[in-house]
């Protein structure tokens, strides 16, 4: 049974492609800038404030906007999603206490235009049949609405996007996105690439310093990595990785890319790659996510428990997440943890196979045949898996001595 799936750090791409859109423009007239503050998420909650008001944005909206946008994506819908997602304002919030040139401004919001398409083409990918993309919950930070989504791909790999909403002429829309593999809003990912950029156009005025060369240099490598991940060549992303200089090596970004890079089948290279970036990040949203990885290779039933618990907050809750964490929790012999965990996971509303084979991990660790034998039918049933002999199996040696087994053997298998 599968019991252990791998963090998914999600690369866009979008930011790269800004650059494009920049290109050329003329030094124009400058315009007060306000100080930035990098935009944080507070702990979910599942109410709505006790100060709501009649433009609160309540659950049941949220939701329907959540599922607008999932079938925007599901579709390829770009027209659609640009039409849900204000990306315009996202571009414009990531200039702030950064550029004052007017026509950079303009020239850089036109990428906006864009934005939408390269969103849905950077997920798309991977939702398959087997992986897909859909609504966690509808929370509040803050006393603000925001829709939490799961990314689970076809490898089984795990990422979450909270967007915040907002509304406007009494349309519901999202103004701002977060991606917990990066843990930051998209805005300030783009930040670095909107100041290497500037700094691009500077050149063209001829007033570019050394640095800002240097800096222009160290962005095309780190496209260049980029694309090399999303191109599946892992190995050349890594080349380019360690020729970058040491301060670069250290920048969030490049450690994330780093660690998407190196293969999980190199543990050691891999846990250097995950340590190293807890370690220079330990208080960015990201790290609940990524840490879970290290726990499970290092069998390390606490921090596991406290990377769910960091996950669980910043969700809301997610029951595939309560069934994963739980599989890998009975596995390393925490049974009684990780019953508790799925205590209350209704696992028949979801349609992922994994939570079905996640609950039976539980299941066998816990010596819970009847459960055993639920799952093993759904997963025959609903999802058409086809079973060899399980007196074969690893993990069965209890269950295939159960009178369940003799009735799953009844049953034709």
């Amino acid at each position: 049974m599968l019991s252990r799936h791998l963090i998914f750090v999600c690369s866009c791409g979008i930011a790269f492609a800004i650059l494009i859109s920049i290109a050329g423009c003329d030094r124009g007239t400058t315009t007060p800038i306000a100080p930035y503050k990098p935009l944080t998420l507070a702990a979910a909650e599942s109410s709505p404030p006790a100060n709501a008001t009649a433009e609160t944005i309540t659950t049941a909206e949220a939701g329907a906007f959540a599922a607008k946008w999932v079938q925007a994506i599901s579709t390829n819908d770009a027209v659609a999603a640009g039409q849900l997602v204000d990306f315009k304002e996202i571009f414009s919030r990531s200039l702030e206490g950064l550029v004052d040139d007017e026509q950079f401004r303009r020239g850089y919001l036109e990428g906006s235009s864009t934005a939408a398409t390269n969103f849905v083409q950077s997920i798309s990918p991977f939702i398959t049949r087997e992986g897909n993309y859909e609504l966690v919950g509808a929370v509040y930070r803050d006393g603000e609405a925001h829709v939490v989504l799961r990314l689970f791909d076809d490898e089984g790999r795990l990422n979450y996007h909270d967007m915040r909403l907002v509304r406007k002429g009494g349309e519901v829309y999202a103004d701002e996105l977060f991606i917990a593999a990066t843990g930051e809003a998209f805005s300030d990912t783009l930040r670095v690439v909107v100041g290497a950029a500037a700094q691009s156009q500077l050149s063209v005025m001829g007033r570019i310093s050394g640095q800002a060369q240097a800096e222009l240099d160290r962005l095309k490598t780190q496209t260049a990595i980029s694309q090399a991940i999303q191109s599946g060549n892992p190995a050349e992303a890594l080349r380019l990785y360690s020729a970058l200089p040491e301060d670069m090596k250290k920048y969030k970004t490049m450690m994330l890319y780093r660690i998407s890079a190196t293969p999980i089948e190199d543990e050691p290279a891999y846990l250097a790659a995950v340590e190293d970036y807890v370690m220079a990040f330990p208080e960015d949203a990201s790290v609940g996510l990524i840490s879970m990885d290290v726990a499970v290779m290092r069998k390390d039933a606490e921090m596991l428990t406290r990377a769910h618990h960091a996950m669980t907050s910043w969700t809301g809750g997610d029951p595939l997440l309560d069934l994963m964490i739980a599989a890998n929790l009975a596995n390393l012999g925490e049974i009684e943890q990780a019953k508790s965990i799925v205590a209350d996971v209704d696992v028949d509303a979801s349609s992922l196979l994994e939570a079905q084979d996640f609950a039976a991990t539980v299941g066998l660790a816990s010596e819970d045949h009847d459960e055993v034998l639920k799952r093993l039918r759904v997963m025959r049933d609903r999802f058409g898996l086809v079973f060899g002999d399980l007196r074969e199996t690893e993990g069965f040696e209890k269950f295939v001595k159960s009178a369940q087994f003799e009735q799953w053997n009844r049953d034709g298998q």
